[in-house]
Formats: C-alpha cells, sequence, structure tokens
C-alpha cells in the first residue's frame, strides 16, 4: 500500500429494529433452565402514508418488507451477490442486536461503571 488507509462506507443504509423473542430450554433431568434468545428484524415505521397517497402501493409497505426480509430466511444461498449481501445483513443485524442487548442489561443493574463487564459477560 502507498500509506493511505482503506475505509468502507455504507450507502443506502437503512434502519430496523430488533424484537427479541425469548424461548425457556429446560435442562434434562435438572431444575435448571436457560433462556434462548431468538430476533426478529422489524421496520421503524410500518407504513409510508405519503407513498400510499401518491398511489404507490407497493412503496408503502417496502420498508416493512425490506426489513422483515432480513430474518425471513436463514442461511441463505451466498453464491450471488443478493445471497452474500442478505447474509451480511444478517451478520450485522443478530450481532448487533445481541451486543445491544448485552450493554442495556449490564447497565441496567451496574450504570456506567463497566469494571466488572468481563466477569458478568462472556461473548
Amino acid at each position: 500500500m502507498d500509506g493511505t488507509t482503506e475505509r468502507a462506507k455504507w450507502h443506502h443504509c437503512k434502519r430496523v429494529l430488533a424484537m427479541a423473542y425469548d424461548t425457556p430450554i429446560p435442562g434434562f433431568n435438572t431444575y435448571n433452565t436457560n433462556n434462548l434468545r431468538l430476533w426478529r428484524s422489524r421496520p421503524q415505521k410500518d407504513f409510508n402514508f405519503d407513498a400510499f397517497n401518491s398511489s404507490d402501493y407497493t412503496g408503502a409497505i417496502e420498508e416493512r418488507k425490506d426489513a422483515e426480509y432480513i430474518t425471513s430466511v436463514l442461511y441463505p444461498n451466498d453464491s450471488t451477490d443478493a445471497g452474500k449481501e442478505l447474509r451480511l445483513k444478517q451478520q450485522y443485524f443478530f450481532c448487533s442486536a445481541s451486543l445491544y442487548d448485552i450493554l442495556r442489561r449490564y447497565k441496567k443493574n451496574h450504570g456506567n461503571d463497566f469494571s466488572k463487564f468481563s466477569s458478568k459477560n462472556k461473548i
């Protein structure tokens, strides 16, 4: 390299919400139950009234369709660019949602004191 740093820049990014679904997983021959947290992607706005009023009925629900597409099918075929893009969106979505959730829970109990973070969380 010539001393310059390569940088990536996001284009046409879309914000989605991560909705948690908890599933209890009971242990075998024990009284313990673990929690499996699954995620579903949701749009920030379900319906675009401006697009609907302009007779763009498909565009009115496009944001919802695009957001739900992220978690509708896991492990898409990544032999095409569209499949690779969807896998990247899924990886980013699930990692981001999980990390935000871990930080939210920690801060709820410990505030901004992160001195115990590594002993309370394993990733």
